[in-house]
């Protein structure tokens, strides 16, 4: 496969925020504690763009760069309707030969009909993988070297969305790039569906030794929301627009060329700030998702995620009117209090 070229990506420091379903846990339902992981993550939406006009096309469809990814880089970016709500998130990789879109689970067969209805004349062709490929993540502070070990990855991926093909050839064409999904590192891994139980012994046998093993879509929830990562189908929804959510610095060029809902995003940027923010919150016991918060006798938004992590308890992350996003501010909940914090320590 090709080395890929250097290009700019987001800057670490600036990332405020990722992604399974969401769940209500109890103290007692806790998975255990694992500092080394990996997750089973397949009903993610897997598509595929080839065609000599896939990059353009799909540039004038979401709100970051993508004419700007050399080979091998990627970018996390938005798809907006005409009022800038966003329809769907994604992580966009630039491939050897096509775009590789990579979506919430449930999302595939929505947005390749969507992207169906904007083709014209253009030289694109639209692949819904997401059965026939497998994805994993594998997340901790060893992470890198686990790959490695495993004979995954000479050199896993530094930056953000960065690529990396596998390199063993009983692994086909799978390749992994490093992803945002916890405090720690992470790295998706996508093998064809035939693949996938040669990745799974390599991967375990190697985390086993290390501590390590499979843990199920709970345990990556809760280090989602411990590192105050929104995700669509939680605290997004299609009443979101990105800048509430935090994604300015991460999954929106002011600089592209024209993308539907550009003129909603960019006339927010000159008016300087959104009515609504995302906030971590502490919460009481049993809070659920769904729930109003409450402040001065005013809802002022919806709990979007509630777990219950090991670390630090009970917690969750909701976007809220801005008058209630100082941290220390109390908000009231059927169960209790929840209490906005600047972060989970």
């Amino acid at each position: 496969m090709p080395e890929s070229n250097v290009s700019a990506v987001p800057n670490e420091a600036k990332l405020r925020w990722i992604h399974p379903k969401n769940v209500v846990l109890s103290k007692s339902s806790m998975p255990p504690t694992l500092t080394n992981f990996y997750c089973d993550v397949s009903p993610r939406g897997k598509l595929q763009l080839t065609g000599e006009d896939r990059v353009r096309f799909l540039n004038g469809q979401v709100t970051n760069d993508v004419k700007a990814l050399a080979s091998g880089r990627g970018c996390y970016a938005t798809f907006t309707n005409g009022k800038g709500k966003i329809r769907a998130d994604a992580v966009i990789l630039n491939l050897a030969n096509a775009l590789w879109v990579d979506l919430e689970p449930g999302c595939d067969v929505k947005m390749a009909a969507e992207l169906e209805k904007f083709l014209i004349a253009d030289d694109v062709h639209i692949q819904n993988l997401t059965e026939a490929w497998r994805a994993y993540t594998l997340v901790g502070p060893m992470a890198a070297d686990i790959l490695r070990e495993a004979g995954l990855c000479v050199s896993p991926p530094t930056q953000y969305f960065e690529v990396a093909y596998l390199m063993s050839s009983e692994l086909g064409d799978g390749f992994l790039y490093r992803s945002h999904r916890a405090r720690t590192d992470s790295f998706d891994i996508r093998v064809e569906q035939l693949q996938s139980s040669a990745l799974i012994g390599r991967l375990s046998a190697t985390l086993k030794k290390h501590g390590g093993d499979f843990m199920d879509a709970n345990a990556l929830e809760i280090a989602r929301i411990e590192a105050g990562i929104p995700r669509f189908g939680a605290e997004m929804d299609e009443n979101t627009i990105p800048p509430e959510a935090g994604l300015e610095s991460l999954a929106i060029s002011y600089t592209k060329g024209c993308y539907l809902g550009q003129e909603v995003i960019a006339r927010i940027k000159s008016v300087g700030h959104v009515n609504r923010t995302l906030v971590r919150l502490k919460l009481p016991p049993e809070a659920k998702t769904g729930d109003s918060l409450i402040f001065n006798e005013r809802e002022v938004g919806k709990l979007g995620s509630a777990v219950v992590s090991s670390s630090f308890g009970p917690i969750g992350l909701a976007i809220i009117r801005r008058e209630a996003e100082t941290p220390g501010t109390k908000l009231s909940l059927p169960q209790g209090e929840a209490i906005v914090t600047q972060d989970f320590s």
